[in-house]
């Protein structure tokens, strides 16, 4: 699944939380600055979630695996490591499945 996207919001909490709005509605917590990795407001990305792992690792900004741990109520729920991605659509996923989370 792809979704795209632009930065709407970033707080400057750590981690930072991340507004995104396009195809969906979407927030994600991200410790940018520890990461490295630079998103401005009206910036356009791409969000891609895969069951199966890229070996294309270099084309994304930001690369990780998040377990689905809420779907319902228009929203989806990934925990990345601790952190959060909420998608404001029921996506086909199962509540325990393991998905790939990329930012291009």
């Amino acid at each position: 699944m792809e979704f795209l996207l632009k930065v709407e919001e970033i707080s400057n909490d750590f981690p930072n939380t991340i507004k995104l709005k396009g195809d969906v509605d979407i927030t994600i917590e991200l410790p940018l600055n520890i990461l490295g990795i630079k998103l401005s407001k009206g910036e356009n990305v791409k969000l891609v979630l895969q069951q199966e792992k890229d070996k294309e690792l270099h084309k994304y900004k930001v690369y990780a695996w998040g377990i689905v741990y809420y779907v319902g109520n228009n929203i989806t729920r990934i925990s990345i490591g601790g952190l959060q991605l909420d998608i404001m659509k029921e996506l086909p996923l199962k509540v325990g499945e393991k998905v790939y989370i990329g930012i291009i």
